[in-house]
């Protein structure tokens, strides 16, 4: 910096953390599943990866990043194609390229261009210069214990377990590999060429191959490691659920279909018990702790709400009596109590919550019902939810609740609005421009007056439970979001 002022745009940013909520909850449900991503959608390639890694360490063995990007946007431009020839194919990087460079029509097809170093974002394959493998499974596969990092020259180096998955898979591909490699290496595929390589797609995984025998203990987390623990644990509960939904003894219809919704509600909504207890308890944190987000969101929501119908703004203190005036004049403890009440769910009390204009009475309810079931498992809350300086996470939110429960419940949420609402909010908003110079608020201060600016796009954060769901479903344990036999077979074996 040399001292001169810089301006950012001051643009509409969606999807940001604008209470810094949402951090602690991904961190916590990161930890349950090591090696999963919202972006790694296929389980099988992790194989490619894996025999590319392998193949580049055996017979290139070139140090230099320049070439091991180079040769890795041409062997991944290539497995895209391979994969597009299979009917609704999907999780493979550089898709939409591949089906519109076999739309074409040409042959041979050409994919030098789109894969060259020089060419503009708008003219690759994929936007990123180095190809998928660095910002999507790099992190991914060492978290599975694949690959680790070299220490002099920054490039994937493979550890025992990706040998075995690369020769499993080679040998899956042995009649075309080689060529598959060439082709690469040339930049250019004949049609008769390509057509066998359909093989290499996600889907055409055979079940009884080796490759795939390895695929199910990694991702089962067989090997032990610290980091498979957690993720071994969760997939063996998604089959317990799976298995007793399916057999009507956990719902009142048999063959309920798992997805990542279910799941996420289904953990909340039941007592752990038996072997997946832990596990179990782990995910009821998860969204513990990401339905205070969303109530505290929809909080800040609601003030900008009444902002906007103030053109010249409103001073702190003004738009929080604003906020509260309807707040019954009883002590905290009994107002919640009577949000707690009813017959509904906790998915019912937030789905009620999270619509437009909904009144403040039905966006706190959920935090109400959350507070009357977990206040005396704060402690449990606490192990998952580490106190750290400045932040805000359920464990935090629940124990100020229980700090003033004896106060007015307007003074009580009065407090609440402005210290850990809107307060939080300009103090998150500050901490992102001066250190990324992004400019994410939503109110503005001017003259001692509050502003409305944007609003935040409240949804339920993605645990990567439907990533969870597909690699089950890639190695035959699940089938369509029901177990299958094979799936069967395996939770018996390992209980």
């Amino acid at each position: 910096m040399d001292g001169t002022s810089e301006w950012t745009e001051m643009g509409a940013e969606q999807g940001l953390d604008h209470l810094a909520m949402l951090s602690p909850v991904e961190a916590h449900y990161q930890s349950l599943v090591r090696g999963f991503s919202s972006v790694t959608t296929r389980l099988r390639n992790y194989s490619f990866y894996a025999f590319w890694v392998v193949h580049y360490k055996r017979q290139v063995r070139n140090d230099a990043r320049r070439v091991f990007e180079d040769r890795t946007r041409r062997v991944e431009a290539l497995y895209a194609l391979a994969a597009a020839q299979r009917t609704n194919e999907t999780g493979v990087a550089g898709s939409t390229f591949a089906d519109e460079k076999i739309e074409e029509g040409g042959d041979p097809i050409d994919f030098r261009v789109e894969t060259d170093y020089e060419t503009p974002q708008k003219n690759r394959y994929l936007a990123p210069r180095g190809g998928a493998f660095p910002g999507v499974y790099f992190g991914q596969m060492s978290e599975m214990g694949l690959i680790g990092r070299g220490k002099r020259h920054g490039l994937p180096v493979p550890d025992e377990p990706c040998y075995a998955l690369a020769d499993a898979y080679a040998a899956s591909h042995s009649d075309f590999i080689d060529g598959f490699l060439r082709c690469a290496e040339v930049g250019q595929v004949t049609r008769a060429e390509l057509e066998p390589m359909v093989a290499m797609a996600p889907s055409s995984l055979d079940q009884e191959s080796d490759e795939a025998a390895i695929l199910r203990r990694l991702l089962m987390g067989e090997d032990g490691a610290d980091l498979s623990i957690n993720r071994r644990a969760t997939l063996l509960a998604i089959l317990e659920i799976a298995k007793q939904t399916d057999s009507g003894t956990e719902a009142e219809s048999p063959s309920v279909k798992i997805t990542e919704d279910m799941l996420r509600w289904w953990f909340i909504e039941n007592e752990p018990n038996g072997a997946h207890a832990d596990i179990h308890r782990s995910w009821q944190h998860y969204q513990v702790g990401d339905m205070v987000r969303l109530v505290y969101e929809s909080l800040l929501n609601h003030a900008i709400s009444v902002l906007e119908d103030f053109n010249e703004g409103l001073p702190a203190p003004e738009l929080v009596s604003e906020l509260v005036a309807d707040i019954p004049g009883v002590p905290l403890e009994v107002w919640l109590t009577t949000l707690a009440e009813g017959p509904e769910s906790l998915r019912e009390l937030q789905a009620r919550g999270m619509v437009h204009d909904a009144p403040l009475g039905d966006i706190l309810a959920p935090l109400a019902r959350l507070w009357r079931d977990w206040r005396h498992r704060l402690g449990d809350l606490g192990e998952s939810y580490k106190e750290a300086p400045g932040q805000q996470t359920c464990f935090t939110e629940l124990r100020w609740i229980e700090a003033h429960l004896t106060d007015s419940a307007e003074t009580a949420l009065g407090q609440l609005l402005f210290h850990r609402v809107l307060r939080r909010h300009l103090e998150v908003a500050a901490r992102k421009f001066r250190i990324q110079t992004s400019y994410t608020y939503l109110i503005e201060v001017e003259e001692a007056r509050l502003r409305a600016r944007g609003k935040v796009n409240v949804n339920p954060s993605g645990p990567r439970l439907a990533t969870a769901i597909r690699f089950l479903e890639d190695v035959d344990l699940l089938k369509q979001g029901r177990i299958t036999p094979r799936g069967l077979a395996y939770l018996e074996a390992a209980l």
